[in-house]
């Protein structure tokens, strides 16, 4: 994988990488705008993608520190949306050639509480029932006192 050792800035050793997850090379087009400021849309394509976070390249620069909100859409044309917006931040930003700028989001991790669980009683699945009496079966009338061993050849 090429998450899992990358070169030093001087290119003179490998080190292990330090993410969580192996990033997801990806195309998808994507809207990004500040989380405060709700009107200002930038178009964006995401370059790759894990749950903790995504490269997102875009004409225009975001700050790092600055919360935003990243729509995936279907289409490239940025009208249909593919799943619900997720919340980020930026944490980074590299410059590419032809003007274009990377910006590393972390995604924000929405922290799930748990329900208390409720007792539900269940009635007569758990419970013993009496049983009736018992049946015989013709089986029970041919062998008789015999038992399963047999005397006769």
């Amino acid at each position: 994988m090429p998450d899992d050792m990358m070169l030093s800035r001087d290119n003179r050793s490998l080190r292990r990488g330090n993410r969580r997850a192996p990033r997801t090379e990806t195309c998808r087009p994507c809207l990004v705008w500040p989380k405060e400021v709700p009107g200002l849309i930038s178009q964006g394509v995401i370059i790759n993608i894990n749950p903790y976070g995504m490269c997102i390249r875009m004409l225009e620069l975001l700050a790092p520190g600055t919360p935003v909100v990243v729509q995936l859409m279907r289409d490239e044309e940025f009208r249909v949306p593919l799943s619900a917006p997720v919340e980020g931040m930026i944490v980074r930003n590299a410059d590419v050639p032809d003007g274009f700028m990377d910006h590393g989001v972390e995604v924000l991790q929405r922290v799930l509480e748990r329900q208390e669980a409720r007792f539900v009683p269940v009635n007569g699945r758990n419970r013993q029932t009496p049983k009736g009496p018992v049946r015989m079966h013709t089986i029970d009338f041919r062998i008789g006192d015999r038992g399963v061993r047999r005397t006769e050849k």
